[in-house]
């Protein structure tokens, strides 16, 4: 396959930055990231938003195979005229949102029941985040991810409780796996070069969760709570505890300068009181004044476990 800058001439290209479109174009930062990527025989990957492929490459020429979506027309046009018949056993190529796509649906048939699948992808800055929640939405797929951030959401991802950069994705994507600085990339090494510093990350996704519940500081039983099991194969009751759990970080940061207290009283209006409230805050050794930036993890899962027991 042509180079990108080949790429770029052949099909008269015009990259546009402002839509979030800047090609890594340093062949050694594309080894890095691979690397990073610790791939092992029979393993899978799936990219978001190939571009014009240079990371794809290099996937493939490793001998693995690679599922890419890509939202660009163009793009799949190049890549499929250029690359696709280069390696038509091991990649396949979707045109579609990441953001729209059932990520679940798409790649267990594909890489096969119990295949664990590692996902890379420079992930467009003005869409990073929700990209980020959309992969632990699915979180069961993954084994490992290598990302290339906007060195700020990076900051997000293993910020402390408490740090400026704290917030809803700090403590959810803790939950789901542990996030690594693995090292950061010059704007130079880009076409047309972003006026941020990217960072790229890995990130280990959690195979058991069970661990995480039996550690906090309440033991209590749970009650399964309503609603689908997104896993067919997780276990129901886990499930339901991550559902509800992640509900309250949810909206234990939807209004920052408000207690945790007064946001979960609103929330749950129709099925406790304030009094009731206060008292399992009492119980669980958490002040009234308390807000959700200051929280860690595990005082989530206490706070949430608590919270789980029917109303008195």
């Amino acid at each position: 396959m042509l180079t990108q800058i080949e790429l770029l001439k052949k099909y008269a290209l015009r990259i546009r930055g402002h839509l979030g479109q800047h090609l890594l174009m340093d062949p050694n930062t594309i080894r890095k990231i691979v690397d990073a990527l610790d791939l092992q025989e029979g393993e899978h990957v799936f990219e978001i938003g190939p571009g014009l492929g240079a990371v794809t490459q290099e996937v493939l020429r490793r001998g693995f195979p690679l599922l890419a979506v890509e939202t660009d027309k163009k793009f799949v046009e190049i890549l499929t005229q250029e690359l696709l018949s280069e390696y038509p056993d091991r990649f396949k190529l979707i045109q579609g949102d990441i953001l729209k796509s059932d990520l679940s649906k798409l790649i267990r048939p594909w890489a096969g029941p119990g295949v664990k699948v590692k996902v890379i992808g420079n992930l467009p800055y003005y869409i990073s985040t929700p990209i980020l929640f959309h992969l632990i939405d699915h979180a069961k797929v993954f084994s490992k991810a290598v990302l290339m951030l906007q060195k700020e959401v990076a900051a997000r991802l293993t910020a402390q409780a408490g740090d400026e950069d704290y917030g809803r994705l700090s403590v959810t994507s803790r939950f789901y796996g542990e996030t690594e600085f693995l090292f950061d990339v010059s704007p130079k090494c880009f076409l047309p070069p972003p006026e941020v510093t990217s960072r790229v990350v890995g990130y280990v996704f959690r195979q058991n969760f069970s661990p995480l519940f039996q550690n906090a500081s309440l033991g209590s039983p749970h009650r399964r709570l309503a609603g689908s099991d997104p896993y067919e194969d997780r276990d129901p009751l886990k499930t339901g505890r991550e559902k509800f759990l992640l509900e309250i970080i949810r909206v234990a940061f939807s209004q920052r300068r408000k207690t945790l207290l007064s946001l979960l009283a609103h929330h749950f209006k129709q099925e406790r009181g304030r009094e009731d409230l206060e008292r399992i805050f009492e119980e669980s050794g958490f002040s009234s004044k308390v807000r959700g930036e200051t929280l860690s993890l595990e005082q989530f899962i206490t706070l949430a476990q608590a919270l789980e027991e029917k109303p008195e």
